[in-house]
């Protein structure tokens, strides 16, 4: 049976090792890799992943840049511009005839992989790894809950303050978004490398955290604001 694997940021990291070992093997299956980063600089293996395109003609590469920088190229660094989503999958694939290997952050799974199964895909089928501490149930989807107020974020250090914006995943995006560098790394709690301070307001956190958050800080890759909210960046 034909096989896509399915990647968010880091989560590339085991399906390379799947990918790497099919085609040591010479596994003459069909096998899809579709991608998600925000950009060319959360890019990884770009070069091995275009040699393996360029060198295996059953092999799919599908990038998809959430946020692509103005020298990223479309059609050469990216092919998709937005997240992968069940829409992206449908259009490109015929989804009853593949395996589906995924692993990604918790937001993405705990969407696409219930998506993938509504869809029709056997559950047998779908085989994911959720990086970080969070766990995804595959039986239902997430619900959200609407936002009633205005809540204002402010980045004390850059002189910004804006709007939350609730199609943020985090604060974290929502400071990259601002142009506001962050170091991050794992981008699900585990890390600790965003690890802030907030100088007023207060956080919700979206799963548990896995690193140790110092009193007075928390990590933005995992947290959306609860209050108005001033962060010392």
């Amino acid at each position: 049976m034909p096989i896509v694997l399915i990647a968010g940021g880091i989560g590339i990291t085991p399906l390379l090792s799947i990918l790497n070992s099919l085609f040591h093997w010479a596994d003459p299956r069909e096998v899809w890799l579709f991608y998600g980063v925000r950009n060319r600089s959360e890019h990884l293996m770009k070069n091995h992943l275009e040699s393996l395109r360029d060198t295996h003609p059953g092999f799919r590469l599908q990038v998809c840049y959430s946020n692509p920088s103005k020298e990223d190229l479309p059609g050469s660094d990216y092919l998709h511009r937005g997240r992968i989503d069940l829409q992206l999958l449908q259009r490109t694939l015929d989804l009853g005839r593949y395996e589906f290997y995924v692993c990604g952050p918790p937001a993405m799974m705990e969407v696409l992989v219930p998506a993938i199964e509504e869809s029709g895909v056997a559950p047998e089928r779908i085989h994911y790894e959720s990086f970080g501490p969070a766990s995804i149930n595959k039986r239902r989807r997430p619900t959200t809950t609407a936002v009633t107020a205005v809540i204002e974020v402010r980045f004390s250090q850059s002189g910004k303050t804006v709007h939350w914006d609730s199609a943020a995943e985090s604060l974290l995006e929502l400071a990259e978004d601002q142009g506001i560098r962050v170091d991050s790394g794992c981008r699900a709690g585990s890390c600790g490398s965003c690890q802030t301070a907030i100088e007023s307001g207060a956080v919700t956190y979206q799963q548990e955290p896995d690193a140790d958050v110092q009193p007075g800080h928390c990590l933005l890759c995992i947290t959306t604001p609860a209050t108005d909210l001033t962060l010392a960046l």
